[in-house]
């Protein structure tokens, strides 16, 4: 035997012993995965490796889901940032009267400003933000004056629903800075003679004029900006997923994204996914905004249950719920407010039970991303969360406090009011904290610490919405890892027949390198933590087959050669000689395959991938080399003169 064979015997008993190194977590249901188990209590566990063979998630049960990422929200949440942007790096004397306001459902801004102010004011802004802002030339708003006697906040209600129902391509029918004015917001600039008319025609008549001229320009974002805050606020939704679901301790979590504005998350064996879920979906936006205390919560009260009666709008407390009753209720409180409510929950069932309304400041002064640290504390046995805030935080906090003592700050998480206290004095000190209302002990600790995980890893840029959820129960993964063994059993004990009685000892050695090679697909898969799906099994399968394929085309040659009537030593060579190329090229292109499926696949589409890249690569190493080494061994050691084949 050369120097070379016996490097590569010594390479397979390594690559043995490695495997089952690294499947003795598997085989022997000790780590993580074992913890049940009595040898998971041996301190010979710490010698191996951690964690073996990840099951997927449809062979071990848990948690699969399917969120839309709101990327439009992310877009409108960005124009809002660039507009207090604007704001604080804006000269007032340079540019005196100069306000800016966002459109309504848009990522769209009006400038109002002195008309011979404007072109000094757009140099300006290509100055400090390049090409993140454009001035639209084409009309994106048509203003109408009401006439007199006509009721502007029924009037925006009737608009609305006529363009509505005639499918009218318009964003927003809203207020238009004065009390007799209208304003329809067009979500497709060079719609305006098409909506002019449809509203000229319909039942207004003239209690709606329309106005030629407007005291404002129109900023929107860029094309190619919104591309890309569209693409970025995909990663970073995919990072914060990640992220909590990292911090909360699910292991072999697997996140991807899918199409234009999906993510998937496939958590196996996961307790508590309704936990798990509120965790994912919670956007986490933490906002500080002054209250407006010039109605009353009485008088709150009252017009929100007129408004919802009159617009039929449901009871309760949801986004979709307030942002209905916000829009309804344009006309009937201050342009820059909106109304937002702080939620009572029954502390058994945690069901809302009531809403305490407050009328809050749109706009935020201080923001969740200026937070230095959040952590959960313990006052009076009542768990609650303290927030400390970086240096722009602290004085941007320190600023507002010290201007409205005397007057109420909110506290919003995700739209909802948290507390709204009274500022007694000037905070300085850059801290705050945040109660939790009522429950047991447990629940509001686990809430203390849900709400702190969530702030320290910063708030989703986009809201998340459930398209798709499962709940794959440990029955049914117990199920699918029963038949996907018995396919693989029922595949083993029809190959080997097959082999071991065409090719007599040949089939037999070919039998022995097809349960290396499968040692070593699962070895693979352990040492890369890659989850083992029912798919991944079937590509398990399918690498069976073809791992004797080659074997087949090896025999084949070799019994050519052995018809010719040459010696045992030439039949070898001359056998693998020529079905080299055969092999290489066919599992080539088979690899090929494999990438592009894992590539552009998702899901079970990957799961098979996987398993079939991986047992190309093995099934060259066993197949050819293995094979190569048995016989090398029998004829150069043994000095076998005849090959039954």
């Amino acid at each position: 035997m050369s120097e070379y064979t016996k490097w590569k015997v010594i390479g397979i008993i390594l690559a043995v012993a490695a495997s089952f190194y690294i499947l003795a977590p598997t085989l022997f249901r000790f780590g993580p995965a074992g913890d049940d188990a009595e040898f998971g209590a041996s301190t010979i566990a710490r010698y191996f490796p951690k964690k073996g063979i990840n099951l997927g998630l449809d062979l071990r049960g848990g948690l699969y889901l399917e969120m839309e990422v709101n990327l439009e929200e992310a877009v409108k949440n960005r124009v809002d940032v660039l507009t207090s942007e604007i704001e604080r790096i804006t000269d007032a004397k340079e540019f005196p009267g100069l306000k800016l306001e966002r459109v309504n459902q848009t990522n769209r801004v009006r400038v109002f400003l002195p008309a011979d102010r404007r072109s000094p004011f757009s140099g300006q802004l290509r100055e400090n933000f390049g090409d993140v802002l454009d001035s639209l030339a084409a009309p994106t708003e048509i203003n109408f004056r009401i006439s007199q006697g006509a009721a502007l906040a029924d009037l925006l209600a009737e608009v609305s629903s006529f363009l509505k129902e005639r499918n009218v391509p318009f964003a927003d029918v809203e207020r238009g800075g004065a009390d007799d004015v209208l304003r329809v917001v067009l979500r497709e600039p060079g719609s305006h003679e098409a909506v002019l008319e449809k509203i000229r025609g319909g039942p207004f008549g003239a209690q709606l004029t329309p106005l030629s001229s407007s005291d404002y320009t129109i900023l929107q974002l860029t094309p190619e900006y919104a591309g890309h805050l569209r693409e970025m606020t995909l990663k970073q939704a995919i990072e914060a997923v990640r992220n909590r679901v990292d911090r909360y301790g699910v292991a072999e979590a697997g996140i991807q994204l899918q199409g234009e504005d999906r993510i998937i998350v496939e958590i196996p064996g996961v307790k508590d996914p309704d936990r798990v879920i509120d965790i994912i979906r919670k956007t986490g936006l933490l906002e500080f905004r002054m209250v407006d205390d010039s109605m009353d919560e009485a008088a709150l009260n009252t017009l929100i249950q007129e408004t919802r009666e009159k617009n039929k709008i449901a009871d309760g407390y949801s986004k979709e719920i307030v942002d209905s009753l916000n829009q309804a209720l344009k006309g009937k409180i201050p342009e820059d407010d909106e109304i937002l409510f702080e939620l009572s929950r029954d502390p058994i069932t945690k069901e809302v039970v009531n809403g305490i309304p407050y009328l809050l400041k749109k706009r935020a002064d201080v923001t969740g991303d200026m937070l230095r640290a959040a952590q959960v504390g313990i006052q009076q046995n009542e768990p609650h969360v303290n927030l400390s805030f970086n240096k722009i935080g602290t004085k941007n906090f320190g600023d507002v406090t010290k201007v409205n003592v005397g007057k109420r700050m909110a506290i919003v998480l995700d739209g909802v009011v948290s507390t709204a206290p009274v500022i007694k004095d000037a905070i300085l000190s850059g801290q705050a904290q945040i109660t939790l209302g009522y429950g047991s002990y447990q629940s509001l600790l686990a809430e203390a610490e849900d709400l702190a995980l969530l702030l320290r890893e910063g708030a989703l840029p986009a809201s998340l919405t459930i398209a798709t959820k499962t709940l794959i129960g440990p029955s049914l993964g117990a199920d699918s890892i029963k038949s996907g063994i018995n396919s693989m059993l029922f595949a083993c004990a029809v190959i080997f027949l097959f082999m071991l009685g065409y090719y007599k000892l040949g089939g037999l050695l070919a039998n022995l390198v097809l349960i290396l090679n499968v040692l070593f697909i699962f070895a693979v898969l352990a040492l890369l933590q890659a989850s083992l799906t029912l798919p991944g099994i079937a590509g398990i399968v399918l690498t069976m087959g073809m791992a004797v394929d080659a074997n087949v085309i090896i025999f084949e040659r070799m019994r050519e050669e052995k018809r010719l009537g040459k010696t045992a030593k030439s039949i070898v060579e001359s056998g693998y000689g020529n079905a080299m190329s055969a092999i290489i090229d066919g599992n080539i292109t088979t690899l090929i395959a494999g990438i592009v499926l894992y590539q552009f696949g998702t899901g079970p589409i990957k799961g098979f991938a996987t398993t079939l890249m991986i047992g190309i690569v093995t099934t060259l190493v066993t197949a050819v080399v293995v094979t190569r080494v048995v016989y090398d061994y029998f004829i150069y050691k043994r000095k076998v003169n005849r090959i039954i084949i």
